[in-house]
């Protein structure tokens, strides 16, 4: 049964935080470099020449110059293609680390979302702040993680700012309901989404009507709804990139019924698991 591998940070980063300058030679070949596989931790890609081809849950995205890619914790990506010129950052950073009126932006992002064009108003600054970034990350200096841990908040607000699409100043997160939704959409994962609400009600030591009122005031959807849907996305994932049959992604997924998994799967997405597969094999 193929599984799809899933990656820690480098111990190379400090503090959950990582950055690396990717020259035209290090993406030769990037299709070859790694199969797709899943990160524990988001990434952002910042291509400054070429362009690259990377495939993002069964999206393929293409990546030029003065764009930045996100990829969020668990999505399934690999290299496509890249030009002889490309190159550019890759950004890896621990979830923990990205302050929650942030987390509100990019989670709710939708693949075709997570490519943005850097708008020339953020073009000069963002640039500059990774550059230095990247340069404290390399260097020997006895406050290097202080100095990092500050680059790294400027720049996850410039991000934060062109996924936005503001130009206004991101607000700091007051409202109680928006801090619980993001609280609990951070729990949520490939381990967790079958677990009832009051199991995350425990986990924020609040009560499950109280939970279940606050992601609803925030996004008009129910805790069930959030659960439901990183149920299925994950059933995707699994249906497109491996050839495991449906009743060993059902198992997998922790249902012990596999043909309770096939009705609940055909009633959120109108289709069937094997449909699905064969939609996207044609």
């Amino acid at each position: 049964m193929k599984k799809i591998p899933i990656y820690n940070q480098s111990p190379e980063a400090v503090g959950g935080i990582f950055i690396a300058y990717h020259s035209a030679d290090d993406l030769a070949n990037f299709d070859n470099k790694l199969e797709a596989h899943r990160d524990d931790f988001y990434i952002f890609f910042v291509l400054t020449k070429g362009q690259a081809t990377l495939q993002c849950d069964m999206i393929d995205i293409e990546i030029k110059a003065t764009n930045v890619l996100m990829i969020k914790p668990l999505q399934i990506h690999h290299g496509q293609d890249g030009t002889i010129d490309a190159a550019g950052y890759y950004i890896g950073v621990a979830p923990f680390l990205i302050p929650n009126n942030c987390i509100e932006i990019f989670q709710n992002l939708k693949i075709s979302e997570q490519l943005n064009t850097i708008d020339p108003i953020y073009k000069e600054e963002l640039l500059e702040t990774i550059y230095l970034l990247h340069r404290s990350f390399k260097s020997l200096n006895p406050n290097k993680t202080q100095i990092i841990n500050g680059l790294f908040n400027a720049l996850i607000y410039n991000l934060a700012n062109i996924y936005s699409d503001s130009k206004s100043q991101i607000k700091e997160l007051k409202n109680q309901s928006g801090i619980i939704y993001n609280n609990f959409k951070k729990l949520i994962s490939d381990r967790t989404f079958l677990e009832s609400p009051s199991y995350f009600a425990k986990k924020l030591n609040i009560t499950t009507s109280h939970l279940n009122d606050c992601v609803n005031a925030s996004s008009g959807k129910s805790v069930t709804y959030w659960l439901q849907n990183a149920m299925i996305i994950e059933a995707q994932r699994l249906l497109y990139y491996t050839e495991n049959e449906v009743k060993e992604i059902a198992f997998t997924l922790g249902f012990e019924d596999h043909t309770y998994f096939s009705r609940l799967f055909k009633k959120i997405t109108k289709e069937t698991p094997l449909s699905f597969r064969r939609k996207f094999r044609e």
